[in-house]
């Protein structure tokens, strides 16, 4: 009886040490948001742009293959959108330009999603990549306070 006892308290030990134990994914997951919280600002937008077009590029050659994984490559593709127009200064008239073609982009992806249609995929990664270019542009000739 005694050593029932003492294998279910090992047994409750284990799950104990188990369930406090961080994930491989949780830590990655941990890593992503502190990483991404202390990039400078031109850089996670830069960054956000070049992983939306990558999942609209995804998201086009799975929905050409019949993939019904296209949406989830979509959805992130919007998610990255959202923390793009969180970003966005739209008190100045450049900011609100930039917010009303996030909004566009995004609602265009809410139609291309619910019609599969890859044609608007297209045309919004084409946007992306575009911005994306421009960003790019912008933080090359960004000049830094080291480099004054």
């Amino acid at each position: 009886m005694i050593c029932k006892i003492e294998r279910l308290l090992a047994d409750i030990t284990r799950r104990r040490e188990a369930d406090a134990m961080i994930t491989i994914r949780q830590a990655a997951h941990a890593y992503r948001r502190a990483n991404a919280a202390s990039l400078p600002p031109l850089t996670a937008v830069c960054l956000a742009l070049e992983v939306a077009g990558e999942q609209l590029h995804n998201a086009r050659e799975q929905l050409a293959a019949d993939n019904p994984d296209w949406r989830s490559a979509v959805l992130t593709a919007q998610n990255l959108l959202f923390e793009l127009m969180a970003m966005t200064d739209a008190s100045t008239e450049e900011g609100e330009r930039l917010l009303t073609l996030y909004i566009y982009a995004n609602q265009t992806l809410v139609t291309a999603s619910l019609q599969a249609d890859g044609g608007a995929l297209a045309e919004i990664e084409t946007i992306i990549s575009s911005l994306h270019s421009d960003w790019q542009a912008v933080r090359a000739g960004q000049v830094l306070p080291g480099q004054i």
